[in-house]
């Protein structure tokens, strides 16, 4: 278990604890995980296609909250579509998919990949995001 809690996915996770909500955010969501009880909610501030600002509030574990850490560090000047590509890529890198597009900071992740029923826990708040596209706040 030590070896899934690792420094750079506890800094992630901590990245969202005490985070201010988003006040002037254009879209929002929120998804949960029915099998362990984590829940993300996103904030997305989108001008022109492009993310401006992301927020998260997780109830959650620290693979949740490390999940939206990572989303809401990478997400802004990002296009709407990159969030999707994102999400993905994670998803099947994840999964197994050595091929998949990840971006470096996603590779923090590697210990989570042989426990796959914690996978949704990171991945989470990259399906709030995409959910998020569609429901304007």
């Amino acid at each position: 278990m030590d070896q899934l809690y690792q420094e750079r996915i506890l800094a992630f996770a901590r990245a969202t604890r005490g985070m201010e909500p988003l006040d002037d955010h254009t879209h929002e969501a929120s998804v949960s995980n029915p099998t362990c009880g984590d829940r993300v909610d996103i904030r997305l501030k989108i001008e022109n296609g492009t993310v401006i600002a992301a927020s998260a509030a997780i109830r959650g574990c620290a693979l949740c909250e490390a999940g939206a850490g990572l989303l809401t560090q990478i997400a802004p000047q990002r296009r709407q579509q990159d969030l999707e590509q994102m999400r993905d890529a994670l998803a099947a890198w994840l999964a197994g998919a050595d091929d998949a597009d990840i971006l470096e900071e996603m590779g923090a992740f590697a210990p989570v990949r042989d426990i796959k029923n914690r996978h949704k826990c990171v991945s989470l708040a990259f399906e709030a995001s995409v959910k998020a596209l569609s429901d304007k706040a």
